[in-house]
């Protein structure tokens, strides 16, 4: 038997409107081919194709197959289905076959059959033509005739509408469930009254004919609902009215607290998650067992209302997560932790964790987990900063992936360059392909390198710690509780290693150097102010210097300042900001506010501030100044 090929691609011919009742719309269903055999060869002596529509007469919302047939072909190259228009005449970008039947030759025969079949719904009343498609298959092009759609308004339709459950507590959960009765499936989106003055809508979908909707009740009393408005062909249906009842019962109110970890070690970190369902706020944050005999708090965070389900309880939900370094051995319970909301006060289940004296033996690191290594730039002045980042990446199957939280990082103290981290960026991407691999994005760790001297230099490898757990996705359907808890089971430590990078060095310019440089590469700008210039002996006033330019904040040069005789300079203030990115590097700014109280009367200047710089963009030096400040100091006496 010779085995027959499909080489199909979707390529869709642009043909204008069939009019304005033209109607047809893919189906939502379609999917990729599924390969079966066909059922009843078709003659496979010359190479033919045919199409045909079954049914040829359908009612608006029914859904129909256009079905296409090649017999007699060793190899089909490409297919081309006439697009499908609605009947605004707005093209719907086409699909591949829901099915697709192969028959290969028997012993003696010129070529086999395929078969294609594309599923769509009828969207509106009219008579239209479709077609032809073209077929290429073993290099020869094949054309079928045009085919005839009668689609006819639905004789009889009806919109069945109910509420589940008829009635709920304050912040209780219901659904709209709509059925139209008379059609295949729903093209358009079913229009449902407003209901924001008692309830608020979190979710639902459609499928077929029918469609749910989900809400949240937020006002006690007898609402009316609908009707509800559906559109099936150039026709609009209406249910009857519905009616919820939200009762004068509290909000069923329930917490729970879960571990990252059952297992961890003196000097590691665990997170506690405490999750409250059935409410949009406490009343206050949840009250924690004494703890200090096996861990301190390192963070807190949460507090935020989102939307979940607990012990069967879903819809609005507040969570709160702790971070934890565990102090001593042992094992311990932690819990019940108290929560007060909705005038209620409720306690979540004690859970367990055991504390090693050490972590475990760090474990090679797997397939599925790497760190990447990318400098913005590998060709650099001297003193000019080569920013790294060190992204970790891991990677897993739809059962399953590993969870990755990193420690510390460790630079390594090396001749020839000063480093100084400058924070975490995540980069906006969730996946990223490596080696023609797919991965999920850690974010990356950022060091900034300087180095101190010409030649061909090489940033040795880093380390960073990590732990790392694999986590299993639990089934769908099961309780939600235990999909939370599918976080939870044994974290291991675990050191990656990056690779080196080497890097060209190159000398500063002698040309135009001013003689106020003192070896600062990357562009500053300085700006000063003083709060007054006319003060009495015994006033103090604020002296602020803020320097901004590229690189951390911390790396930034102190100013220079020649105070004048006659008052007396605290230590300045300094502040230093957050670094922000800016493409691949980064720029941050610090603020120096210098306290200066006049000892003598007379006549002072504050000279200006000059920073000179070298601008490895423009390849030149550079000069920023700041104000000069002339101060009056007046005896304070009135005469």
């Amino acid at each position: 038997m010779v085995e027959m090929r499909v080489r199909t691609r979707k390529k869709w011919g642009r043909h204008p409107p069939f009019g304005a009742m033209a109607a047809m719309a893919l189906a939502a269903g379609a999917t990729l081919p599924v390969t079966t055999v066909a059922a009843s060869p078709l003659s496979a002596q010359e190479p033919a194709v045919r199409a045909y529509l079954e049914p040829p007469e359908v009612e608006v919302g029914d859904v129909f197959r256009l079905i296409v047939e090649v017999s007699g072909v060793t190899e089909v190259e490409e297919i081309i289905v006439p697009p499908v228009f609605m009947f605004s005449g707005r093209p719907r970008d086409g699909m591949l076959p829901l099915t697709t039947e192969i028959t290969n030759p028997e012993e003696g025969e010129q070529g086999g059959a395929v078969v294609f079949t594309y599923s769509y719904v009828a969207s509106g009343a009219g008579s239209v033509e479709v077609g032809p498609v073209l077929v290429t298959a073993d290099g020869r092009n094949l054309e079928t005739g045009l085919l005839t759609l009668r689609v006819r308004q639905p004789s009889e339709v009806s919109v069945r509408a109910h509420v589940e459950p008829p009635e709920v507590r304050l912040l209780g959960e219901f659904e709209v469930h709509l059925e139209v009765v008379g059609v295949d499936a729903l093209l358009e989106q079913p229009i449902l009254p407003d209901l924001s003055h008692f309830a608020t809508e979190h979710g639902g979908g459609r499928g077929g004919n029918s469609a749910r909707f989900r809400f949240i009740a937020m006002e006690r009393g007898t609402h009316h609902i609908g009707p509800i408005s559906v559109r099936v062909g150039d026709r609009v249906h209406e249910s009857e009215a519905l009616t919820l009842v939200v009762n004068d019962e509290p909000p069923r109110v329930v917490a729970n607290a879960a571990l990252n970890t059952a297992v961890a070690w003196v000097g590691g970190e665990f997170a506690l998650s405490v999750e409250i369902a059935g409410v949009r706020e406490l009343e206050e944050d949840p009250v924690l067992p004494e703890m200090s005999g096996l861990a301190e708090l390192v963070r807190a965070t949460g507090g935020g209302t989102g939307f979940g389900g607990i012990g069967g309880v879903s819809g609005f939900s507040v969570g709160h997560r702790y971070r934890f370094r565990a102090l001593a051995p042992g094992r311990f319970e932690i819990g019940p932790i108290r929560i007060r909301a909705g005038g209620q006060t409720v306690f979540t289940e004690p859970v367990s964790l055991t504390i090693g004296e050490a972590p475990p033996d760090p474990v090679r690191s797997p397939e599925d987990i790497r760190v990447t290594t990318e400098a913005d730039k590998r060709h650099v002045y001297v003193g000019e900063p080569v920013v790294v980042s060190y992204r970790i990446l891991s990677r897993g199957s739809f059962g399953g992936g590993w969870t990755v939280q990193p420690d510390t990082i460790r630079v390594p103290q090396q001749a020839g360059f000063r480093a100084q981290p400058v924070g975490s960026r995540f980069d906006g991407e969730d996946r990223i392909s490596v080696e023609g691999r797919l991965y999920r994005n850690g974010g990356a760790r950022r060091v900034a390198f300087f180095p101190l001297r010409v030649g061909e230099m090489r940033i040795d490898p880093v380390e960073i710690d990590v732990q790392i757990h694999r986590r299993s996705r639990p089934p769908f359907g099961i309780d939600p509780d235990q999909r939370r808890a599918s976080y939870e089971g044994d974290w291991v430590p675990m050191t990656l290693t990056t690779d080196p990078v080497a890097i060209e060095v190159v000398p500063l310019p002698g040309e135009g150097r001013p003689d106020s440089f003192r070896g600062r590469v990357g562009s500053l700008e300085v700006v000063s102010w003083v709060d007054r210039t006319d003060l009495a002996v015994g006033d103090t006033i604020a002296f602020q210097v803020e320097l901004s330019g590229e690189g951390h904040s911390r790396a930034l040069p102190e100013p220079e300042i020649a105070f004048p005789d006659g008052f007396d300079v605290l230590e300045p203030a300094v502040t230093h900001s957050n670094p922000r990115d800016e493409g691949s590097g980064v720029r941050g700014s610090v603020t120096r506010v210098y306290r200066l109280i006049a000892r003598a009367e007379g006549e002072y200047r504050i000279p200006a501030i000059e920073f000179s710089y070298f601008d490895p963009d423009s390849g030149s030096y550079g000069t920023t100044r700041g104000g000069s400040f002339d101060l009056t100091v007046g005896s304070g006496v009135e005469e």
